[in-house]
């Protein structure tokens, strides 16, 4: 490999971890600072990056944001999960249905047909499930979010939001590249879509319930046989966990739906089979030098090169130990369990997978976004106030979601909470990177030039105000964001 290219590459990575640094330390929001440098060293603006390395920072950036899904599953409380099914999916549904809805103002402001502002409603329809991650993640807020009931609403509605961007994706797709499609066309890929959710989640929580349960809990009963043996412990329980999550990711890909959604759903798996394990303790707030950053996306829907979103960054440093040690979210060693180790689904995790996840792979994702944005075309006066005025409209619409804490609550006490909810459905990251490309590129493009970059623009400016608005309220409120009994 040339010196040119070596020198490049490995202040690339390098600099990810700085760029993240410094972005966390000045704005709540690592991720921002990664995004920047793929702009710099990407295509928008230096053209460092040779293409090739593009595509293939885009897809090892996707596999950290799918393992980021799945790590926001294991950390999952099932029966908050199940309790909140009902308000998880108003509040997705709210977040989908307001964007498109005030996506129409487009059309006097910008000269939109009414496609068109469809088709922008539906790229801003979704919020970046990485950048949600990243908001709630233990070092972000000192506490572990993604375990109370807030939390739990939260992922699941970015969750939902997440399958339906896939559908609206498809139906653009079929009327960008068939215009003369009928309804039948587009009913069965809505219906397909819904069809193979519904029915891989009912038949992965009925394994796990009848099948899996029962054989980890034979498995760690006998746990003599495997768990001091040289391919065993840790390695043996990582094993197993690989080939759930692999097995979940590629049965939705294949059948037609989200592979972020099966990535969860191998989460969720691992957290209901291993309920009855000793749980690390969250609450603890550790010395964090470096925020985790933040990831998601939505897969292959026939678009290259177009990098997945958001989870912030989550800072601890590696025990001193020969063997990894569980990855405490609070930063400090804990002697006492390392006396008495305990091998957990959970804690093989954290030992193996937690440190390379955020230290090389979402940086990774986070820098890909960067150079998926046209940087230069968005700097022309009409795109950027309307850009901005759509953004505003873009921002009130998610933040909207937040309201129904008060319906289900009945109470007023849990405003916090709300406005917390609502602003990290805010970003869209590459998600809404992703639909808007594809409306773009249809044979029949649904965003001509100027429309793609006002659409740009709202995504841009949302993916940026999410995360920075999140950490100012987290770190004026710290731990009273629970109020209102919601904890």
């Amino acid at each position: 490999m040339p010196s040119p290219t070596v020198l490049v590459l490995g202040t690339f990575l390098y600099l990810l971890n700085v760029f993240g640094w410094v972005a966390q330390r000045f704005l709540n929001a690592g991720l921002l600072g990664q995004i920047l440098l793929g702009v710099i060293y990407g295509s928008p603006l230096a053209g460092w990056l040779d293409p090739s390395w593009e595509e293939a920072f885009v897809a090892v950036g996707y596999v950290g944001l799918l393992i980021v899904v799945f790590e926001a599953g294991i950390h999952s409380t099932i029966s908050h999960l199940t309790a909140l099914l009902p308000l998880s999916l108003c509040i997705a549904l709210t977040g989908v249905l307001l964007p498109i809805g005030l996506s129409f103002i487009l059309q006097p402001l910008a000269g939109f047909s009414y496609l068109h502002c469809f088709a922008a409603g539906s790229a801003l329809a979704s919020t970046s499930l990485g950048t949600t991650l990243a908001v709630v993640s233990p070092a972000a807020l000192g506490f572990d979010l993604r375990r109370t009931r807030l939390g739990t609403a939260l992922i699941s509605s970015a969750v939902i939001d997440d399958v339906i961007a896939f559908v609206l994706a498809k139906i653009l797709g079929v009327i960008g590249n068939n215009p003369g499609a009928s309804g039948s066309v587009l009913g069965g890929e809505i219906g397909r879509t819904i069809g193979v959710t519904v029915g891989i989640g009912a038949v992965s929580l009925l394994a796990a319930k009848y099948a899996l349960k029962p054989l980890y809990r034979a498995i760690r009963r006998r746990k003599h046989l495997w768990e001091e043996a040289a391919w065993g412990g840790e390695r043996f329980l990582l094993f197993g966990m690989f080939l759930l999550w692999l097995g979940l990711i590629a049965g939705t890909g294949y059948a037609g739906t989200s592979p972020l959604f099966g990535a969860y759903l191998a989460g969720l798996v691992v957290a209901f089979i291993s309920e009855e394990d000793d749980k690390p303790d969250h609450s603890i707030k550790l010395p964090s030098r470096f925020p985790r950053a933040p990831t998601i996306d939505l897969s292959n829907l026939g678009t290259t090169n177009l990098s997945r979103a958001i989870t912030l960054p989550e800072t601890t440093s590696m025990p001193p130990s020969t063997k990894p040690a569980p990855f405490l979210t609070a930063g400090t060693r804990d002697d006492t369990a390392e006396a008495t180790p305990k091998v957990h689904l959970q804690t093989s995790f954290d030992g193996y997978i937690a440190q390379p996840l955020f230290r090389l792979l979402l940086p990774i994702f986070f820098g890909s976004i960067g150079y998926c944005i046209p940087f230069v075309p968005l700097w022309r006066g009409e795109v950027i106030w309307r850009g901005v005025i759509y953004a505003v409209l873009m921002i009130l619409a998610k933040v909207g979601c937040g309201l129904w804490l008060f319906v289900w609550t009945k109470s007023w006490a849990c405003w916090r909470g709300a406005v917390v909810l609502g602003l990290a459905m805010v970003a869209r990251g590459e998600i809404g990177l992703l639909i808007s490309q594809i409306a773009y590129t249809t044979s029949t493009p649904l965003l001509p030039d100027d429309q793609f970059l006002i659409v740009t623009w709202a995504i841009v400016l949302c993916t940026i105000a999410g995360p920075v608005a999140v950490g100012i309220v987290v770190k004026r409120w710290g731990k009273t964001i629970l109020a209102g009994s919601w904890d």
